[in-house]
């Protein structure tokens, strides 16, 4: 979607369920791609999908500033006129807070990072997992969904987080990342499964943050 001076914005799905008539239109951060902006603008000029990129980056770093925590929210507003963005209503089917939705970001962030050295991917990576870190440290477990207000809304964690948090944390805390993976993911895994045979979301999640970005062969990310 084009919005104001020519900037263009990723929509998580039709503009018919996503733009609203006032000027807002509802984006989901975690779809964002920046590395793959990168690629299709390698194999498609005639579309502006750099664009894409800055926008991206635009809305994460406004976008963790509607919580006290500066993480990434499942869903948020933002107002076209003003740039503004601001926490879905209380009573959308959609929620502004940080959870199973979000925690993408830290995979598709930390994977720009390594093809690209993408400098905003890791200053991003560092800022927004600030609160997770702490809580990390405090007591070595994070709550699956955290609110606007820094509170944790579930007894739960959740084996998507560490996963898609360990690909970031892969790049700016080794230790930490190295302590999710053997207190958290590897004790999981049984029979090529993790948690249970009906958590599809959580496989996938986990395989993807696995996989080093290093194993794509380099010619492959650069112009043909």
């Amino acid at each position: 979607l084009e919005g104001q001076e020519g900037k263009n914005y990723l929509l998580p799905g039709p503009a018919s369920a996503f733009v609203l008539p006032e000027g807002k239109i509802y984006l989901n951060p975690s779809y964002f791609a920046p590395y793959a902006f990168r690629l299709f603008a390698q194999v498609d000029p005639d579309h502006d999908w750099l664009s894409l990129v800055e926008s991206s980056y635009q809305v994460l770093n406004n976008s963790s500033q509607i919580a006290t925590t500066g993480l990434p929210s499942d869903w948020i507003a933002l107002d076209l006129n003003t740039g503004q963005i601001k926490p879905l209503p209380s009573d959308s089917k959609i929620q502004s807070l940080y959870s199973f939705d979000a925690y993408r970001v830290w995979w598709r962030v930390a994977w720009d990072a390594v093809w690209f050295d993408s400098r905003e991917a890791r200053s991003y990576l560092q800022t927004a997992s600030q609160h997770l870190q702490q809580l990390w440290h405090s007591s070595s477990r994070l709550p699956a969904r955290i609110d606007l207000k820094g509170q944790a809304t579930v007894s739960y964690d959740a084996t998507s987080q560490y996963a898609m948090l360990y690909a970031a944390w892969r790049l700016i805390e080794p230790d930490k990342a190295q302590q999710l993976l053997d207190q958290k993911l590897l004790p999981r895994y049984n029979q090529g499964i993790w948690d249970d045979q009906s958590a599809y979301y959580t496989q996938n999640l986990v395989w993807l943050a696995l996989l080093p970005p290093t194993e794509i062969e380099p010619q492959l990310l650069q112009p043909q």
